[in-house]
């Protein structure tokens, strides 16, 4: 007899045991309701009928089919907030389709301008019709990200036109927002252009490729129509207040930086989606302020109006330390102040007024308590930086009198508000910034000590730029650093580092980590990414030390010849400490006396650091300078010579004998002593330095003067 077919191992039974028992479950609970009684009188029949038309009451006997609520719910969602609207989704062979597309490109293998340009407008063909689609698709809005920042002015066009009458809904989408965003930014250069006169269409064509009739001018005030009435809800919307943002920006004809740290348009958290050979030459150039149409002046004034408007002066300045507001609130005072003129910073309705009504800034007024409140908080001392950067002068002498002034040295300690002290730095004069050094050199042995960097940085800058003696801040820098000048510069770049410093700063970090609730733990940042920003900060600050001439300059320049040669070849296969070396080479305050002393250690050693990724630019500095020290140049050009096909078999041992002009050295010797002493030797016959003419030039000269003999003659 056979037997039954059954499963066997604990994993069968457990997985029949919880079929069992959600079989149990939904019989029990279907049980109760699956009876329903039916009304026995006619008033139980009116009592139903009227429910039909009224809102459900709570565990009511059946739910209407309303189709008429339905189609007007759905036309309130689409209006409102744009929930429940749903494109589609792309199939398997066309999500497959795009994400082969979206890889060719970032390859970049692709013959010439003119076959990527095809490849665009074919991948444009296939997405026809599928645009909206494509833009809320996780897998695939990279590509529509891509494809918009390579397009051209009628591309972009079709893609705007495509998502007119959808923004409302794009600009929240978690990931359409980002394709509206990048289609707001390529769009804006060619906000003035005409629009095109309409081409015959192809064969091939439908009527849904017809180029747009509306202008990109247009389409930029129909987005604006559409976000009417949504402003203060945008303002503080996750995903729609980036997007707001480069809107904002663009309307004012501002260029839009989504790649600075400083950007207010985008979070850190940003991916930077980059495209080999796309935009380089504009990225190289740098950003200035575009021409707009004459309507979008009034429609920004509009949108900002509207924005605030409806906001009290208490959320308004809730909206300061508010994590998704106040990148929008730092735009819109910033095109207050810089786009519409400082005047209007006097209207007592404008949103500094509204922020700090109080001008005086006097202790005890509801502008100071404001500010003070803002200066140690990690999101609203963004918004104190923009309004010291842009308020009008006589505003922020009172913000700097009242409120900063007497603080700087304290504030500067402060990981959070000696941001602020930045932006104020920047705009004091020559008396007020030396008195601000004077207040921040007693917090220069803390600010040592604890790594903060950046301020002791950029008052150096601007102590240069100003032309103020930094005579007392070299000796304050001087007593918190270590009097040997060999550890005083392993001290700035931080390479000493024992064993018992790495212990004793290990138990220091689980300290911090418990009081602060294991921050450090959770957001990854392990001591490796700390020591390498600690020592940025301080190249940084020893190479901003270097454009000083006097004492600050020298207390590196003495460290520098106190290493030995093992310790400068270490330093130069190192990227931060190898700028300090390309500086220190390089600078106008290096004297000739430091260079023949310190470039002497480098010899022995030029194919190891040729070969090498920041060494190799250390090599290449010592070109410069070596321009008035010959005898060192042709001993590491010599050095050089002899291991040409090392250097050859290296990318970028090869630049470097490009840079040194080796072939010139292999061949004609002569030659390049000239050019590495920086001399410019005349060829024979000439006195101005003009090329030699050739025998053909010459023959023609001779010709012409015999025509003009003969013409002459007749």
């Amino acid at each position: 007899m056979p037997r039954e077919n059954q499963k066997r191992g604990r994993r069968a039974e457990q997985k029949a045991q919880k079929q069992d028992a959600k079989r149990g479950y939904e019989e029990t609970s279907d049980a109760p309701s699956a009876k329903r009684m039916k009304p026995d009188t006619d008033a139980d029949a009116d009592i139903d009928a009227n429910q039909a038309l009224e809102p459900f009451a709570e565990n009511a006997d059946y739910i209407p089919l309303d189709f008429e609520a339905d189609d007007q719910q759905e036309e309130v969602n689409q209006e409102g907030s744009g929930d429940g609207i749903f494109f589609g989704l792309l199939d398997t062979e066309e999500s497959e389709y795009f994400s082969r597309a979206n890889e060719m490109l970032e390859a970049n293998q692709f013959a010439d301008a003119e076959e990527k340009n095809l490849f665009i407008e074919s991948v444009y063909q296939e997405a026809n019709g599928k645009e909206l689609k494509i833009a809320c698709s996780q897998g695939c809005s990279r590509l529509m990200e891509k494809l918009i920042s390579m397009s051209d002015i009628r591309q972009i066009r079709r893609v705007f036109s495509k998502f007119i009458g959808h923004f409302l809904h794009l600009v929240q989408h978690r990931f359409a927002s980002h394709c509206c965003e990048t289609l707001f930014i390529h769009a804006a250069p060619a906000v003035m252009a005409k629009t095109p006169t309409s081409q015959q269409k192809q064969s091939n064509q439908e009527d849904e490729d017809a180029e747009p009739e509306l202008s990109l001018a247009d389409m930029f005030m129909t987005v604006i129509e559409e976000l009417e009435g949504n402003w203060g809800y945008l303002l503080t919307e996750r995903f729609a207040s980036h997007t707001i943002r480069v809107l904002l920006l663009v309307l004012a004809g501002e260029p839009v930086d989504v790649v600075s740290n400083d950007s207010v348009v985008a979070s850190r958290k940003k991916e930077r989606l980059t495209l080999p050979g796309a935009d380089i030459q504009e990225d190289k150039m740098p950003p200035k302020k575009r021409s707009v149409p004459e309507s979008f002046a009034p429609a920004l004034k509009k949108i900002m109006n509207d924005m605030v408007s409806g906001l009290d002066n208490t959320y308004l300045r809730a909206l300061a330390s508010h994590p998704v507001g106040n990148p929008v609130l730092q735009v819109m005072l910033f095109l207050e102040l810089s786009h519409f003129g400082k005047s209007s910073a006097k209207d007592p309705n404008s949103i500094l007024r509204r922020l700090v009504p109080d001008e005086s800034f006097e202790e005890g007024t509801e502008s100071a308590t404001f500010i003070r409140g803002l200066l140690y908080d990690p999101v609203g001392s963004r918004l104190v930086e923009t309004m010291v950067r842009y308020m009008p002068g006589k505003v922020f002498k009172n913000l700097y009198k009242n409120n900063i002034c007497e603080r700087i040295g304290s504030l500067s300690r402060n990981s959070t508000a000696g941001y602020v002290v930045l932006r104020t730095l920047e705009r004091l004069g020559k008396d007020d910034l030396q008195d601000a050094m004077n207040l921040i050199i007693t917090e220069v042995p803390g600010l040592i000590e604890r790594t903060r960097l950046i301020v002791p940085r950029v008052l150096i800058e601007r102590c240069v730029i100003r032309k103020v003696d930094t005579k007392p801040f070299a000796k304050a820098l001087e007593n918190a650093y270590d009097k040997d000048p060999s550890i005083r510069l392993k001290q700035m770049l931080k390479l000493d580092e024992t064993a018992e410093d790495d212990r004793e700063d290990q138990i220091m970090q689980d300290a911090g980590d418990e009081e602060r609730g294991d921050e450090r733990k959770r957001g990854g940042g392990g001591k490796s990414s700390v020591s390498s920003a600690e020592k940025l900060h301080g190249s940084l600050l020893a190479q901003a030390m270097l454009t000083v001439s006097g004492p600050l300059s020298e207390l590196v320049y003495s460290s520098l010849l106190a290493q030995s040669s093992e310790t400068i070849i270490k330093l130069s296969k190192e990227p931060t400490s190898s700028r300090v070396l390309q500086q220190a080479l390089t600078l106008p305050t290096s004297t000739t006396q430091f260079r023949r002393q310190f470039t002497t250690r480098f010899q022995g050693h030029i194919i190891e650091l040729a070969l090498d990724n920041s060494g190799s630019h250390v090599v290449d500095s010592l070109w410069t300078a070596t321009k008035d020290i010959f005898f060192v140049k042709e001993r590491m050009a010599q050095e050089l010579f002899q291991n040409e096909m090392t250097l050859r078999d290296s990318f970028l041992g090869r630049a470097v004998w490009r840079n040194w002009s080796m072939d010139l050295y292999k061949r004609r010797r002569n030659e390049w002593k000239d050019k590495a002493k920086g001399i410019e030797r005349q060829p024979e016959g000439e006195s101005n330095g003009a090329r030699p003419k050739s025998k053909i030039e010459l023959a023609a000269e001779r010709y012409a003067a015999k025509q003009a003999e003969a013409a002459s003659a007749k």
